[in-house]
């Protein structure tokens, strides 16, 4: 996880205030260092309950489709428990893909950014299981245009296919709203496409790519069979695209196996976690990720998340 010091958190609303006997009155509170305060108990309960709110807190920010911030989930929902953030992400990680079928992905260490995805891809493998599918389609248009041209695009380019789809920018469209500020707000928000300028280009030039959660929630090869359904050809017509398709393929492979081991070392030790009460069919046949849960638990669990969290 991201690298924290004590000077980083010093003054953040979220850290836990110990008081004497002297500070408890009159509501004047001093932050005490952390070299000063007395451990906090790690109590499995606590930890477990923490995991839980965040599991709710999660799922309810991952609506908006915005990459979740590590700080966030420490402000709103660990709070004091910040020195035991792994144990509780973990603990969250493993609720998520047990009874949800997501996984809580890292996608930005640096900015320490996080987004939810699904295990059960749909067959474009982005967004998850959206119901949004416009936007989708609209979404795997320009990636396609972005990969097929380099991995980059001139804004020029995107304006110009815009029309031959029925969308003007700067006229709104019944569904996407002002299509330019889908393009060059929503969906930068969500990482799903970066927008920057041409250095040194005057006037102004701009050019989109791939953004963080496009490498994540989808990849090169669905994006080319994608263009490829659209233009009834073989992915293997564009050599140059299939071949850094594939080299992504196999580097996504091995990603993926690390992770794998690395989460398996982890839920052997959480196999005893008290999860909430959904449990999974014994037949083993595939269900959509929200039908693991009762209704009635499921409904619980969005009501206590607008209660606790938000």
């Amino acid at each position: 996880m991201d690298s924290r010091n004590d000077s980083d958190y010093k003054t953040t609303p979220f850290q836990s205030k110990h008081l004497n006997g002297d500070e408890r009155g009159g509501g004047n509170y001093r932050w005490i260092p952390w070299g000063q305060r007395p451990p906090l108990s790690r109590d499995v309960a606590i930890l477990q309950e923490r995991a839980n709110k965040l599991v709710k807190y999660l799922l309810v920010k991952d609506q908006t489709k915005i990459p979740i911030k590590s700080s966030d989930m420490l402000k709103d929902v660990i709070q004091e428990y910040d020195e035991y953030f792994p144990e509780i992400i973990e603990r969250a990680s493993y609720a998520l893909e047990k009874m949800f079928r997501v996984n809580l992905k890292e996608i930005d260490k640096q900015s320490s950014l996080y987004i939810l995805i699904s295990i059960q891809e749909s067959s474009a493998g982005i967004l998850g299981t959206t119901k949004d599918t416009p936007k989708l389609d609209l979404l795997m248009v320009i990636l396609s245009v972005i990969f097929m041209n380099g991995n980059k695009a001139n804004e020029a380019v995107i304006w110009e296919l815009l029309p031959k789809l029925g969308l003007h920018p700067g006229v709104r469209h019944s569904l996407f709203g002002e299509v330019r500020k889908l393009i060059t707000d929503e969906f930068v928000k969500q990482k799903y496409l970066e927008y920057k300028r041409v250095p040194n280009s005057r006037p102004p030039e701009y050019e989109f790519f791939w953004g963080l959660c496009s490498y994540h929630e989808t990849s090169k090869m669905k994006v080319l069979k994608f263009a490829c359904k659209v233009q009834k050809k073989d992915p293997k017509d564009w050599a140059v695209q299939y071949r850094e398709a594939v080299e992504m393929e196999v580097q996504a492979a091995a990603v993926a196996v690390a992770e794998a081991e690395a989460r398996a070392e982890i839920y052997i030790a959480c196999l005893q976690i008290p999860l909430m009460n959904c449990s999974s069919p014994s037949h083993g046949a595939k269900v959509h990720p929200w039908n693991l849960c009762p209704r009635s638990n499921l409904s619980r669990y969005y009501q206590s998340a607008e209660g606790d969290i938000l």
